[in-house]
């Protein structure tokens, strides 16, 4: 099945232009991504938000170990290293395939934003975090459930940092009720 939607989605390629938007979002959207993140953590720092800016940045280093972990668990070549009759729209190196570290990132980052910043921004984020991963697929270069792993990842690293925010937060206000 993770074969058979990449085979589909893989198979639309061949428009100029829709493939000039997916080359665009499958190699170079991330670093747009990354750019508006570190506005996003500028603007948290000078609202003094620096609790938010922790979790934010948390998330997202956490979510980048948890891919690691992942890649180590379930070892996947690349698709157009099985499957040569694709139509790979960008170069890329033969190396592991799950899960997608530019998904990962985008999602991490979309998540991260939705819970401790904004729900606006975050939406956004998510939205080109989507973009990005069908690009992936579309260029070849990601099976599907490569992106949905990293999606996977992302948010077990968002509830990770929710909940260890919750359990710092409770056993901050228990100190404050135990000081006379």
């Amino acid at each position: 099945m993770n074969y058979d939607i990449l085979k589909t989605v893989n198979g639309w390629s061949g428009n100029g232009i829709v493939d000039a938007i997916m080359k665009f979002a499958a190699k170079d959207l991330i670093f747009i991504v990354f750019v508006a993140f570190a506005a996003i953590c500028l603007v948290t720092f000078r609202r003094r938000k620096l609790d938010a800016l922790f979790a934010v940045c948390a998330t997202l280093v956490l979510a980048f170990a948890l891919g690691l972990g992942a890649a180590d668990v379930h070892s996947e070549k690349r698709p157009f290293t099985t499957h040569p009759n694709l139509h790979r729209l960008i170069s890329h190196g033969a190396g592991q395939s799950f899960p997608s570290d530019h998904a990962t990132a985008a999602f991490a980052i979309a998540l991260a934003v939705l819970a401790f910043v904004s729900p606006v921004w975050g939406g956004l984020f998510f939205l080109v975090a989507l973009l990005i991963g069908f690009s992936r697929v579309y260029a070849g270069i990601h099976y599907p459930g490569d992106i949905l792993g990293s999606l996977v990842v992302a948010l077990v690293a968002l509830l990770i940092v929710l909940a260890a925010r919750r359990t710092l937060r409770h056993r901050l206000r228990m100190r404050h009720a135990l000081v006379p």
